[in-house]
């Protein structure tokens, strides 16, 4: 019965993450490779900043788009950032990065079909089906170097399409010349383009980040969290940024749904966004356990693998010799090895053989998580 359960539903992100701990809570040693969950606190000054907020009372309601400190805030931030002058007039704040892509989906015409590049965090699909929007998928594969095929998006009649770089789960960064043939595409069709930042502090070595606010003579909906660069996951600490109009929109949204984040959050992002020695220590960090767990991957299974340039994540290829099954890998490996990963047929359905492993364990757990896999496959 349970077999069967499993071939009528792929198995979820959230099915292992459950079973995991499930497997914790009966005293099993689980290591997790499965939720996209920084494994070290918030900066010092977020968690200060938001205790002093509340006993200050500033625990009441705020402007729908967000309190100006925090829209000034994330302003300057952008400027410090990436070179760009953004209104605060062109910036919502809002509760965690789902419910500002939900709004993003939503501020799209009906029944907009909504482009989306494979491997894929499974929420885009999710939250635009949800909203009534068709989805058309763009497969890229390792073996390309999970490169897209800009013809496919120019050949489609998609009228929006979301980008997610550094991407969830491969960790690829496009080139500049990629970017510039997106846009110039997405110019042409008149698409809207939804760029999915929440990884762009994790950037690796030499590569380059182009921010979707450096390009111009395009629609766009940029969409971020706090919940990766400052470890701020439960604080549920989000923004959107794009036009006035759009925005005003957005903002309406906001106020119907949830009147406005929560004022104590809002001073949290702003301390967030002053800490950026942080976030540079943490992605160092993260790079490092990038190397470690790639070295282990190859060595001692085989795996074939994009050293990824940037994000949290690796999304290896491997082998067994059986024909490869993701989901049935991810179930062994988690009830015999007590070790959890996220099967990447979750990502797509044409990633049987990958699975997706977060980088958010300390060195030695993610050598011994990979050990103990290389176990499981023997």
């Amino acid at each position: 019965m349970q077999e069967q359960t499993r071939k009528e539903r792929p198995v979820s992100l959230v099915d292992i993450f459950l079973k995991a701990r499930e497997l914790e809570r009966e005293g099993k040693d689980v290591i997790h490779f499965d939720a996209g969950e920084p494994d070290f606190d918030p900066p010092e000054q977020v968690m200060s900043a938001t205790i002093n907020a509340i006993r200050a009372g500033r625990g009441r309601y705020t402007e729908s788009g967000g309190i100006p400190e925090a829209r000034r805030a994330i302003s300057e931030h952008i400027a410090r950032k990436i070179r760009v002058e953004i209104a605060t007039n062109q910036i919502v704040v809002t509760a965690g990065g789902r419910l500002a892509l939900y709004y993003a989906f939503a501020s799209l015409p009906k029944n907009s079909k909504i482009g989306i590049i494979s491997p894929d965090w499974p929420a885009y699909k999710d939250l635009a089906r949800f909203i009534g929007h068709q989805v058309q998928f763009f497969e890229t594969r390792l073996e390309d170097g999970w490169d897209i095929d800009v013809d496919q998006i120019r050949n489609s009649d998609c009228n929006a399409i979301v980008l997610n770089y550094p991407n969830n789960p491969t960790g690829k960064i496009l080139e500049d010349s990629v970017i510039r043939d997106l846009v110039q595409i997405a110019s042409e069709k008149k698409m809207t383009v939804v760029s999915d930042e929440v990884y762009s502090d994790y950037v690796f070595g030499k590569k380059h980040f182009r921010s979707i606010l450096e390009t111009t003579g395009l629609h766009y909906i940029l969409v971020t969290s706090l919940s990766k660069s400052y470890a701020m996951t439960g604080y549920r600490a989000a923004y959107l940024v794009s036009d006035e109009k759009t925005i005003q929109h957005i903002g309406r949204m906001n106020s119907m749904i949830m009147t406005s984040a929560p004022e104590f959050v809002q001073y949290a992002i702003v301390a967030a966004l002053s800490c950026e020695e942080y976030v540079k220590e943490k992605a160092e960090l993260i790079k490092k356990r990038r190397d470690v767990a790639a070295s282990a991957l190859k060595e001692r299974l085989g795996a074939e693998l994009y050293s990824p340039d940037g994000a949290l994540y690796v999304f290896p290829k491997l082998h067994s010799g059986r024909s490869f099954d993701s989901e049935r890998f991810a179930l062994e490996l988690l009830e015999k090895k007590f070790v959890s990963v996220s099967p990447g047929t979750a990502f797509g359905s044409w990633y049987k053989e990958h699975v997706r492993m977060t980088l958010l364990q300390d060195e030695k757990r993610i050598e011994e998580g990979i050990e103990r896999m290389a176990q499981l496959i023997e």
